[in-house]
């Protein structure tokens, strides 16, 4: 099959923003710190002590989890590399490429190819879309899988096609494991399409009632969670339903100001943190808006951007959260198509709207280059901060090679205090470089087991203790790291290495001078 000449122009763009991501992430530059560790060492325990989980991480209301699904999609990555984290990026990286070819080619197709080229431009240098490619976090593939959506649900309402019905229904499940914040607005955004898009005769279909089934069997490890445990996840729920928090809140001219300043120091670093480009679309995108809807033939399309940007920010205003920017990601990525919808309609209002478009477009290629060069500077500079994995795997490296082949114990000070990226590297790195884990690693020693079942995990070969003690100390945000200490001060001091900024101590264990 020969391509045209549009699709050739997208896969070279994907292909450019695949480059910049890899080179990005290359030689292990990108975070990896408690909350993806953390991940990472519930997807060990599910693969390598064969426990399949029914749950997934806990949200912010005590008691109710999300689904599970991030942790089996991140369980693939897991194994084909062996455990490696940096295969948890290739997974993003991947869904982006996914994402960016469905959102290009729609683009495309309703906007036109100028239009196409500043999203791209968008897409590929973003930096908040980069982050969510450079960061293995749950609700990070709903930025990705969007664009699929929005292609699924527009194929439906266009061919009536049964598996575009369920992909748009299974992703509207799906996107409850990722984020409950986002999920709960697409089943109601799947709804109000169709019936604004006037496709009646597709409620009278039993396709239609196969996908509702699809999006409610997404939910079924939840049910038999509560299930097995007493309905703890109902409970919760309605424990939080009985707080001022679980409450709608009456729309408020504070509320709507707070949800709008949420949403456009959102909007900023996915416009690369060029203000005045971020300003100029919001007050751009409002009066192409009123002429679209006056003067132009609807389209789907758009019918399906509009709504994932409107719903979720006139929703969000009603409950009583916080705005963090994930709770956005959807409406984010419609945000960056907007873009495109803006040139469109300057485009066709005028040759001074075209003009207009022209040089907006071609200024948002100039920023985007600038942008990704001053990323690519950043790289060549290196990070010494305490969370990128290069320089925690030159931590754990030192300590191995100091301890000459032979055993040592190891603690940790990390402000979070659960030490989750070092318990998952000094196992993961420690057997397969150095064959064996440590005696002891924990952030303190003799504390009750917090890590599920490690005892049933492959400790390795068992070498001749070394006497050493390693005292591995990040920076000490919260004034707490002295409390810490305390634990130690009676061992004698060896030695002291900078790492970056991580301090690592060789300390004499007690025992082996006794």
């Amino acid at each position: 099959m020969r391509l045209s000449k549009n699709q050739v122009i997208i896969l070279l763009l994907i292909l450019i923003g695949l480059i910049y991501r890899l080179i990005l992430s290359s030689n292990n530059n990108f975070i990896f710190n408690m909350d993806n560790a953390r991940d990472m060492v519930d997807v060990r325990e599910m693969v390598v002590l064969q426990k399949p989980r029914l749950i997934g991480q806990t949200t912010s209301i005590e008691g109710l989890f999300y689904g599970p699904g991030w942790y089996y999609l991140l369980s693939i990555p897991f194994i084909l590399s062996g455990g490696h984290p940096y295969a948890a990026i290739l997974l993003e990286i991947f869904l982006w490429a996914v994402g960016g070819y469905f959102l290009l080619y729609l683009v495309n197709k309703f906007y036109g190819r100028m239009a196409m080229v500043g999203v791209a431009a968008l897409w590929i240098a973003s930096n908040y879309i980069l982050l969510g490619s450079q960061y293995a976090l749950n609700p990070n593939p709903i930025l990705f899988l969007t664009p699929v959506f929005i292609f699924a649900l527009w194929k439906y309402l266009e061919t009536g096609k049964i598996w575009a019905n369920l992909l748009a229904w299974f992703l509207a499940g799906i996107f409850f494991h990722f984020e409950v914040a986002v999920g709960v607005f697409m089943p109601v955004i799947l709804l109000l399409t169709v019936i604004l898009a006037k496709r009646w005769d597709l409620f009278k279909k039993k396709s239609f009632y196969l996908g509702v089934l699809v999006f409610l069997a997404t939910f079924i490890p939840q049910i038999l969670f509560n299930l097995k445990h007493g309905s703890s996840l109902v409970k919760a729920i309605l424990d939080y339903k009985s707080t001022s928090h679980g409450d709608i809140k009456t729309a408020s001219l504070p509320r709507i100001i707070e949800v709008y300043n949420g949403f456009y120091n959102s909007l900023l670093p996915t416009f690369m943190n060029f203000e005045f480009f971020t300003k100029l679309m919001t007050f751009l995108f409002p009066v192409t808006l009123l002429i679209y809807l006056k003067k132009f033939k609807k389209d789907n399309f758009t019918l399906i951007t509009l709504l994932l940007l409107f719903v979720p920010l006139v929703g969000v205003v009603f409950l009583k959260l916080g705005l963090a920017s994930w709770y956005l990601n959807e409406v984010l990525v419609v945000s960056i198509i907007l873009v495109g919808f803006v040139f469109f309609v300057l485009q066709k209002i005028s040759s001074l709207g075209k003009i207009i478009s022209v040089i907006l477009v071609s200024v948002l290629l100039i920023f985007a280059i600038k942008n990704m060069a001053d990323y690519l500077k950043a790289f060549q500079v290196g990070d010494n901060g305490n969370s990128v994995l290069r320089n925690e795997l030159a931590v754990v490296d030192y300590t191995y090679q100091k301890a000459n082949g032979k055993n040592f114990k190891v603690y940790v000070y990390m402000p979070s205090v659960i030490d989750y990226p070092y318990q998952y590297l000094y196992w993961w790195r420690g057997l397969k470089k150095y064959g064996f884990v440590p005696k002891d690693y924990a952030y303190l020693p003799n504390k009750p087991t917090y890590i599920s079942q490690k005892e049933k995990l492959n400790t390795g070969s068992n070498p001749p203790d070394s006497g050493l003690v390693f005292l591995i100390k990040e920076p000490d945000q919260i004034g707490q790291r002295h409390l810490w200490e305390n634990s130690f001060k009676n061992l004698p001091l060896i030695s002291t290495e900078n790492i970056g900024v991580i301090i690592v101590e060789t300390r004499q264990d007690l025992i082996q001078l006794q």
